[in-house]
């Protein structure tokens, strides 16, 4: 009985002895993203040399068990070992290559079938010259000999830890880069067509949340290019410490810029003051952590820091666009939509690399992709913007024009379109002429029954002149009980035949007030046409003033036309 037992205890352990040691990857073909062919052994002092990493036990390496590797943020440094099978009778050269492109340090030991042991160092605190190819990827290139070697990797990074693992040739290597090419031409050259777009349309408007638009999209630009590893491809290559701090310093000018633009076009200030001082602290705060975290928690701090606040930003500019449009801010619609794919990208990004979901091609681009569709839609939010400030602009313009009590044109607008209506008359020679009116002892129904009846009237009497006048006629009230009918081609007989029409139906119009008090009214009017002599159609008013006068004089509720030529 006591043999069974360990005979079965000595089965086990070369069961999980035999699952440590993992099989050789074949060189003769391409090797992409290697996790399940890798063991892992984790250095929690992130100071043991390659010596103490060969001095440990089969047993302490533990199989990856997974395409990528991924731990949140920490300070160890993570051993694996692969061995790779060079079946040929000759050395093959092949690249071994690690994404993302932001891990600090890289170093291989490659122990040959011979027992001859090479050695590789780089990462992104090494210059961008310790590459083997020019390429933004880390890689190395080895010439495996024939046989079985052993490949150990040392990684360690102060940014999320993510570690993929490839082995390949050169040519497979950038045949397989031509695909990632075509989608990053394709987020790059959207976004920078937005970004001009906009860029020129806010030389056009002048509207600051175009300029701040702009920005946002500079800002995703630089930290995309800076943690992708293009700019230490074309702008840091002999600066990777620059190259490193790049990488957290756009992320928090991304949020920043995120917040500005947020707080401009959704118009915080005027709608929502609350929020508005909310944004303005919450600017201060993430300037102040992102200097404080540099200065005293150093580089590793900064950028932890920084895709934490990235998430909480995004969460809170998606709360404020929701808020913003459930009280109404018709703007907010558009950019709610571009908010949440850019909450939804930003938090399964940030996640992913903070390795609380499991890694992907897709969530490890979510952001990509979903600030991709916040640029869509965050253009068109723009335009919808533009077309709603439009629309205020001319309703504002309109009412500014326009008699709040009876919903004719007021004395601003009489200006306005005097002056139009003048330069048309002198250049084409063509005819027009004024009626002047107002209400017989308007003042004493004011007097009598209240200023509430008084606007009745005056309601009353102007939807009669709309029903009388023709489409290109102008109605005015002026002032009081005074109103002014501008009325282009059009004689004073013309003009008179009309007035006559509007005097018969205020006299036979009966008004009921809100007490159910029936008034009966009368108007006199007044009629000048204008002649070449007249400076402007200003003094074609005072002659249908001076006709008005006469009568009022000569008994009211009548129409008198003045002279064409008469002098006042």
């Amino acid at each position: 009985m006591q043999k069974t037992i360990i005979l079965l205890l000595l089965s086990c352990i070369s069961f999980l002895y035999a699952n440590t040691y993992m099989n050789a990857i074949d060189l003769s073909v391409p090797n992409h993203v290697i996790g399940q062919s890798l063991l892992e052994y984790e250095d929690k002092t992130a100071e043991m040399a390659f010596s103490d990493i060969r001095a440990l036990s089969p047993a302490d390496f533990k199989p990856l068990d997974k395409d990528v590797a991924s731990h949140p943020f920490t300070l160890s440094a993570f051993w694996y070992q692969f061995k790779v099978e060079n079946k040929e009778n000759s050395p093959l050269s092949r690249l071994i290559v690690f994404e993302p492109a932001w891990l600090d340090s890289v170093n291989i030991f490659v122990l040959s079938a011979q027992g001859e042991l090479e050695s590789y160092e780089g990462g992104n605190i090494y210059p961008y010259s310790k590459r083997a190819i020019d390429h933004y990827l880390i890689n190395f290139k080895h010439e495996f000999e024939p046989g079985v070697s052993t490949v150990y990797v040392q990684v360690k990074t102060r940014d999320p830890f993510i570690v993929s693992v490839s082995v390949m040739d050169k040519s497979a290597f950038l045949k397989e880069q031509v695909s990632t090419s075509t989608y990053t031409g394709l987020i790059y050259g959207g976004i920078i067509a937005m970004l001009f777009y906009n860029l020129f349309l806010f030389f056009g408007i002048k509207e600051k949340y175009y300029a701040l638009y702009v920005l946002y999209l500079c800002t995703f630009l630089a930290a995309n290019a800076s943690y992708n590893g293009y700019t230490f491809m074309y702008l840091f290559s002999d600066h990777p410490t620059v190259q490193n701090w790049a990488q957290s310093t756009s992320i928090f000018l991304f949020m920043l810029t995120g917040l500005l633009f947020a707080n401009s076009f959704l118009n915080l200030e005027k709608y929502h003051q609350t929020l508005y001082k909310i944004t303005k602290y919450m600017i201060f705060l993430i300037i102040g952590i992102a200097l404080l975290s540099a200065m005293v928690g150093g580089y590793h701090m900064h950028v932890m820091l920084s895709i934490i606040l990235v998430m909480l930003v995004s969460i809170y500019i998606f709360g404020m666009a929701l808020f913003s449009w459930l009280t109404g801010n018709r703007s907010a619609r558009f950019f709610l939509l571009g908010a949440a794919s850019g909450l939804i990208g930003a938090v399964i990004t940030a996640l992913t690399v903070m390795s609380f979901i499991p890694y992907s091609y897709m969530t490890y681009k979510a952001n990509d992709f979903g600030m991709f569709i916040d640029v869509v839609l965050l253009s068109l939010a723009l335009a919808d913007r533009m077309k709603i400030t439009q629309e205020e602009k001319r309703i504002a313009e309109k009412e500014a024009k326009t008699d709040m009590v009876t919903g004719l044109f007021n004395r601003r607008a009489y200006n306005e379109i005097c002056n139009m209506e003048y330069q048309r008359l002198v250049r084409n020679h063509r005819i027009l002429s004024v009626v002047m009116f107002d209400i017989d002892h308007f003042k004493r129904i004011n007097d009598t029954y209240g200023h509430d009846t008084g606007d009745i009237v005056l309601k009353n009497v102007a939807q009669i002149v709309e029903s009388v006048i023709r489409e290109y006629d102008y109605a005015f009230r002026i002032g009081g009980d005074e109103f002014l009918l501008l009325l282009p081609e059009t004689n004073r007989e013309q003009a008179s035949l009309l007035a006559e029409r509007i005097r018969k139906q205020i006299e036979d119009q009966k008004v009921v007030d809100k007490n159910n008090l029936i008034l009966s009214l009368t108007a006199s009017f007044g009629i000048a046409q204008y002649n070449q002599n007249d400076a402007s159609i200003e003094t074609v008013t005072r002659k249908a003033d001076e006709a008005l006068y006469q009568a009022k004089k000569s008994g009211r509720n009548r129409v008198v036309v003045l002279d064409r030529f008469a002098k006042v």
